[in-house]
């Protein structure tokens, strides 16, 4: 199987420094850092990131330009962004300190000082806060933590060092995910890809404060590849997940509010010519219009769920062009666009590996960088 990964690989370097366009589009990039990003929330329309050196840019959103830059000492690298019940933003450190951002005039305040990397936070319904520290999640007030997790994907060997303390092994485990979903029941999804050798797709009942030991059985393990988690009006989850493995993979499933799991779309990939053979990355729910969007190797689409829960079609929205890397652990391109999210105003914003943060609205197109 890895015989032809040389040749491969230069014919992906061509596709992957090509990219798409869409002629109906009009897009313009701001170079306002010449910054990449690694995470990003949204509090109405201002846009809070964490750009690749650690720092924290602040974009309004309507306005397309800076309000600020948080900047840190290369020693304490900002790692980790989340908003509170109240729409607060924190932001964690790499020596463990965590900050509250005020709003008023967008300056930082020490809010609690832990030993560890904090690597994600979240708020649960009581607002209490939980974190992701060295391979654990960890609660910063009562000091408990949890990693003996049940990996929903695969039946990886874990052997990991736990509070940067002491190694453990077993089957199940915990790895510091690349992306998490906290959804309306309190349970912080969690995951981390391997490419072709499987993922972690681990489960923390936040609201109850314990491993969620639930099953998710009907999801086809051995190709799951989650590229996001979302949710709906309805209290129904959505995972998306694909891999771009000698050819495309992707799939759209949906978790009911009775935990009732139905695959909605499956890309054609069989056909390598259809419009439907799809790589497909992250999603997200769009209030406005009560659909579903997602991104993919051919650009952005929108689905509407029939009355069956099923999708039955889907509309291409725009192609940007944008650039892809190599899959290090798969023969193939790494998925260009990382996270997705709706503004309450209706703009698409989209984090990009390498091109910054993209802006869609009104058939407008603007990366922020």
């Amino acid at each position: 199987m890895f015989v032809r990964t040389s040749f491969l690989s230069l014919l992906l370097f061509s596709f992957i420094s090509r990219g798409y366009s869409q002629s109906d589009t009009v897009s313009t990039r701001l170079n306002k850092t010449n910054s990449n990003y690694k995470s990003f929330v949204i509090v109405d329309e201002t846009l809070f990131a964490i750009n690749d050196t650690g720092q924290v840019i602040i974009w309004d959103l309507n306005k397309l330009d800076t309000i600020r830059c948080i900047t840190s000492d290369v020693s304490n690298k900002y790692t980790a962004i989340a908003k509170d019940r109240n729409s607060q933003v924190f932001i964690g450190g790499q020596r463990g300190d965590i900050y509250k951002i005020d709003r008023s005039n967008y300056s930082c305040s020490l809010f609690l000082k832990e030993k560890y990397t904090v690597y994600n936070i979240c708020f649960n319904s009581n607002n209490k806060m939980f974190l992701i520290v060295p391979n654990v999640v960890y609660d910063p007030y009562s000091k408990r933590h949890w990693d003996g997790f049940k990996n929903h994907a695969s039946g990886l060997i874990y052997r990991k060092k736990v509070l940067g303390l002491f190694w453990k092994k077993s089957k199940g485990g915990f790895s510091i995910p690349e992306n998490v979903y906290l959804d309306s029941k309190d349970r912080w999804w969690m995951y981390r890809n391997y490419g072709e050798f499987g993922t972690e797709l681990n489960i923390f009942d936040a609201k109850n404060e314990k491993i969620y030991r639930g099953t998710l059985d009907s999801i086809n393990k051995k190709i799951l590849s989650p590229k996001s988690i979302f949710e709906d009006d309805s209290g129904n989850i959505y995972l998306t997940e694909g891999l771009q493995h000698m050819i495309n993979f992707g799939k759209i499933f949906k978790i009911d509010s009775n935990g009732i799991i139905t695959e909605i779309y499956e890309n054609d990939y069989h056909n390598k010519e259809s419009a439907s053979s799809l790589f497909i990355g992250p999603g997200a729910y769009n209030k406005k219009e009560d659909t579903i969007y997602f991104t993919s190797d051919k650009g952005f689409y929108k689905a509407e769920i029939n009355t069956n829960g099923k999708i039955t079609d889907i509309k291409l929205v725009f192609n940007p062009t944008l650039y892809w890397k190599r899959e290090p652990l798969a023969v193939g391109a790494s998925m260009s666009t990382k996270q997705m999210e709706f503004t309450l105003g209706g703009k698409l914003v989209f984090l990009t590996e390498n091109n910054g943060i993209g802006i869609y609205s009104n058939k407008n197109l603007v990366f922020l960088k």
